[in-house]
Parts: C-alpha cells; structure tokens; sequence
C-alpha cells in the first residue's frame, strides 16, 4: 500500500488528472457496452432466443424486462464496491468490478439457448444479467471520484463530466459492433453470430486492466487515511447524516436513467408493434449516441463556467416537452422518424447527464463520497432504469400497445429533474472536505 501513493500497481509513474479522466472514460466505456451490448442484443435476437413467445410482440417485452434485473442488482454493487472503496481504496474497487462485468459478459456469449436446455437457459441469462448490475453498480461511482478527486478545481466539473461518455460511447459500440455481425446470414447470425459481441470483452477487458492500473489512488481518499476519518460502515454514516444529499443526488439522477424508456423501448416497440426492421433499432442508437457524445463534450466544457443545476434544470425542460412528440415521430415517420426521436432526447438529455457527477460528488465529503455517490446515483438507477422499463412494458402491454404511458413517464421525469436541480441549490458543497463534523 506504500508504494501505491506515488506509484502504480505496475511501477510506472502515475496518470495526470487529464489521463485519469482519459483512463475513466476508457473504463466506463468498456464496462457500459459490456452492459449494453445486453440491452441492445435483447431487441434484436435475445428475446426470440431465450424467452420464446408465439407474439413478438410479448417475447420482446418479457425480454425488455430482464433489462431491469441488471438496475436492480446496480444499487446492490454500487454499495458493495462503495464500502470497500471509502474503506479500503477507490483504484482496487474498480479494478474488481472491471473483471467482475468482462467475465459475466464472455459467460453471456457462451451460453446455451432456449432451445437447446429449456428454461435453464433463460434462468442462466437472468443470473448473469444480475451479476453485470453489481459489477456496473460499483463501476461508476469509483470512475466518477477518479476524476473528480484527481482533477484541479477550476476543472472539476469537466473532468467529472468524463465518465458520463462511457454510456453513449458503450451504447455506440455495441450498437456497431451488433450491426456488424447482423450483415451476416440471418440463420448464422441467430445460430452463432449473436455471441461474437459477447465474447469481444475478453480484449475489452485486457484494455481496461491495462489503463485502469496506471492509475493511482485519488489524494482526498490518502488524506482521509492518513487523518483516520476513514468511517467503519460508510452507509450508516452517509444515511444517518446526509439522507437530504442522497434524496437529491438521486433526483438530479434520474433523468438519465429514465432515459432507457427512449434508448431502449423506444427502438423495441418500433420494431415489433410499428413494422420497422430490426435494423432501424441499432441505426437509431449508433447515430442517437455519436450526436449524444458531441453533446456531452459541448456541456461539460461549460459546466465550470456555470452552476451545473442549470443544466439539469434545462433538459428536464427539454424532455418533457419532447415526450410526447417523439412516439408520435416514430411511430408515424418510419425508420428516419426512429432516428429523429431518439436522437432528439439523447441531445437533450445530455445537459443533465453531464453535469451529475458535479452535482452529486459535491454533496458528500470525501471519507464517505464513494458511498454516498453510489447510493443516490444507484437508487436512481433501481427506480429510473430498474422498475420504470418494467412498469412501461406492464402499461404499453395492457394498453394494447399504445405508447402513453411510455411518453407520460418520460415528461414526468424531466419534472422531476426541475424540482431536484432547484433543492440540489440549497445544500452545502462538500467538494474540498475530507470529512465533516457531525452536528
């Protein structure tokens, strides 16, 4: 552990705060398409493989809900890692949950299907499903401090920003990679070619090893140390003294995750109840996510120039007046439509997806920050991501598949991140605090 303060894992001289921001993003990238490659993979082939259904419409959705497993299984891992990483170290946290989600992703794409082991094989999905929730649950809090915790503070709030690439640059690539192998014939894309994506993390996985042990432990995590502020059970602390800053953390949170509603069932009700090909789905997402990392890069280099609520208050703004007309799009406007609506929502939802890990890490000093952070951003997750595709795939299927209910939610979400980016104001800022004295 000495050598670790000035020093990698590796002996080599450590990452400046701009290539630990660099190295954040490379890692969240990996562990989001590892995650992603899951969501994307469930509209085009996972459904039909192993949760087959006589309406495609029905196998598409129950497969949409096994989605949810991994939000759930997120706030598990978030404060699994989070203990370990207020406790023991943010570096060696991410590290673990790096391997944890590159072996769960190879295991996906070695599975048998439906057909060849019955139910066994949907169980086993589910299983690793929830396995890759913990390791992405750990991932993002510890990346997120990363670059925070290492970057100058006039330069805080857009190194911060850098992680939140992970998740449109892993939707991206997985997005293409699955585009790619479906040029195949369809009999050998359904037989074989679906598990090639899966299988890929196994290099993605020697990449991130790679940057993310050229990494050194953060300086607020050494001087937490080093004045024995280190807290015994961080969650305690963190809900028995910051409940207020969890509750907002969470909220400016949201937003982002109730964006699955528009990445992910948006491109699936097109394709089984609006006769668009599968296609149009990954076109829709590779396109939607290039326009959305052009548009993380344009907010984040002004967040330090502004307070960083504005912009969540901004696309809450922006989504809710965008709901409605995005079904209506793409419903009507075909594959082009389907680009429009998703694209649309990624851009506006940018702003707030930006400007979370600001928001959040200033809202926890740093002796429980990793714990704190992963709480309000998981409980979001579990909600926004976890129980709200769920929920819309309950409401569409008993509706008879209209879209309303997907389109009300998503509106009520960008309210939401109004309200939380107004309270998010009234906290105190914890940036530069290695722990706090309790009242």
């Amino acid at each position: 552990m000495g050598t670790e303060d000035t020093t990698t894992a590796a002996g080599r001289a450590p990452l400046g705060p701009r290539g630990v921001a660099a190295a954040s993003l490379i890692g969240t990238t990996i562990e989001y398409y590892d995650f992603t490659v899951y969501s994307t993979s469930v509209v085009v082939v996972l459904g039909a493989l192993f949760f087959p259904a006589a309406d495609p419409l029905v196998s598409s959705l129950v497969a949409l809900s096994t989605i949810g497993v991994g939000f759930l299984a997120r706030p598990v891992g978030g404060l699994l890692f989070a203990h370990f990483g207020d406790r023991w170290g943010r570096r060696g946290a991410l590290v673990v949950s790096l391997v944890l989600m590159g072996a769960s992703t190879v295991a996906v794409g070695l599975l048998p299907t439906y057909a060849e082991v019955g139910v066994l094989a949907p169980v086993l999905l589910v299983a690793l499903r929830f396995v890759q929730g913990l390791a992405v649950g750990g991932e993002w809090g510890g990346a997120v401090l990363l670059a925070v915790e290492h970057a100058p503070r006039e330069k805080r709030s857009f190194y911060g920003s850098f992680p939140m690439f992970g998740s449109p640059l892993g939707i991206l690539s997985s997005a293409g990679v699955i585009a790619l192998f479906q040029l195949m014939p369809a009999e050998q894309f359904r037989a074989w070619g679906w598990r090639m994506p899966f299988l890929l993390s196994v290099v993605l996985l020697a990449v991130g090893l790679y940057v993310r042990l050229r990494v050194s432990e953060t300086t607020q995590f050494l001087a937490a140390r080093q004045e024995r502020a280190v807290v015994r059970v961080p969650l305690v602390d963190v809900l028995r003294r910051f409940w207020p800053a969890v509750l907002v953390g969470a909220g400016v949170s949201f937003l982002p995750h109730a964006g699955y509603i528009v990445a992910t069932f948006l491109p699936s009700l097109a394709t089984t109840a609006y006769g668009l090909p599968k296609s149009a789905a990954t076109t829709a997402l590779i396109i939607a996510s290039a326009l959305m990392v052009v548009a993380l890069y344009a907010f984040g280099r002004r967040l330090d120039r502004h307070e960083p609520s504005g912009f969540t208050a901004l696309s809450g703004v922006l989504v809710a007046l965008w709901a409605f007309p995005a079904f209506l799009i793409a419903e009507s406007g075909g594959t082009a439509g389907l680009v429009v609506a998703v694209s649309v929502n990624f851009v506006f939802n940018s702003a707030a997806i930006a400007a979370v890990p600001a928001l959040v890490a200033r809202l926890f000093p740093a002796n429980v920050r990793y714990t704190g952070i992963s709480t309000a951003y998981q409980l979001a997750a579990v909600v926004g991501g976890g129980l709200l595709p769920i929920l819309v795939s309950y409401l569409v299927k008993t509706t008879g598949g209209a879209f309303w209910p997907a389109a009300a939610l998503m509106s009520a979400s960008g309210l939401l991140a109004i309200g939380a980016a107004a309270w998010c104001r009234r906290l105190p800022v914890l940036a530069d605090e290695v722990a706090t004295t309790p009242a």
